[in-house]
């Protein structure tokens, strides 16, 4: 290659390569679509707003008193700069989709034994629309797109509005294999919308995730804030009329299991362990 170089021969080369290559890549390329497209169209990924009568900058927004609470215990957390207030940025967009959750109340769960229930909303079932990220920025007095780029990365944030109730369907490998698209197409058939879409009633939103962390329990939605497991169609389908009507649901796994616990029960760890808990944290003696 040196020697090519040297002694300038390396251009036609390349130039007879590409005379060559030309052709064949003509034959391939499909009409009236461009060979390479290295770019993202402008209007793909979840990255650009969707303009809409309740989510545009003018929508009114305030925060409500419980909401001014937590950002007040928020912003305790960071330095009073403007670098270190912007590190809330994340913890107050949540807040924003806790205060917009306004379907928690009416969820009426029962709990079995060892889970634990949410009195308060931890945000599931809400969303974060444009003039409340404003807000956000107004009080770290940083910019709009300090906050648009933290909300557009994280997808745990939604930034259109939601159905009251808002299905998310785990459909990673554990979930998938053990029929999670079953459970979604059952969905889809029953509410008659696809993943992405809300139902005509606006009770229903469903969304496709990536794991949920309750692989052993497979397949599962979480629904807003509440796990619901070890899922069928049928008991898919009840679960979506219960929640609908008003009905109570049972949170956790839809089988008659408790919890983690295989078909037997309980195996191990069935007593207090007997110690010791911890090495001895007293000063060792002078």
């Amino acid at each position: 290659m040196n020697a090519l170089r040297r002694t300038g021969t390396i251009q036609p080369i390349l130039a007879r390569a590409a005379a060559r290559a030309l052709p064949r890549m003509a034959v391939l390329r499909p009409q009236g679509v461009a060979f390479l497209h290295m770019t993202r169209p402008p209007a793909e990924g979840t990255f650009q707003h969707v303009k809409d009568p309740d989510n545009s900058a003018n929508t009114p927004f305030e925060f409500d008193e419980e909401s001014e609470k937590e950002i007040a215990f928020t912003l305790s957390k960071y330095p009073d700069t403007l670098q270190g207030k912007q590190s809330a940025i994340m913890p107050m967009l949540w807040i924003v989709q806790q205060q917009l959750d306004n379907a928690h109340a009416t969820i009426k769960p029962t709990n079995p034994r060892g889970a634990m229930p949410f009195p308060k909303t931890q945000g599931g079932g809400g969303w974060v629309p444009l003039a409340a990220m404003h807000k956000i920025a107004e009080r770290l007095g940083c910019s709009h797109m300090d906050v648009y780029e933290v909300a557009t990365f994280f997808t745990m944030y939604n930034r259109e509005k939601r159905g009251k109730f808002h299905i998310m369907l785990c459909a990673t490998t554990p979930c998938m294999v053990c029929g999670a698209y079953d459970i979604m197409h059952t969905i889809e058939a029953h509410l008659g919308i696809k993943a992405g879409e809300t139902s005509k009633d606006g009770n229903f939103t469903l969304t496709e995730v990536e794991c949920l962390g309750a692989c052993v329990n497979a397949p599962m939605v979480q629904i807003n804030d509440m796990f619901f497991e070890n899922l069928t169609p049928e008991s898919t389908i009840a679960l979506l009329d219960n929640l609908k009507d008003g009905r109570p649901v049972k949170i956790g796994p839809q089988n008659g299991l408790t919890n983690s616990e295989g078909p037997m029960g309980r195996t191990s760890l069935i007593e207090p362990p007997s110690g010791p808990y911890c090495r001895d944290l007293n000063p060792v003696p002078a």
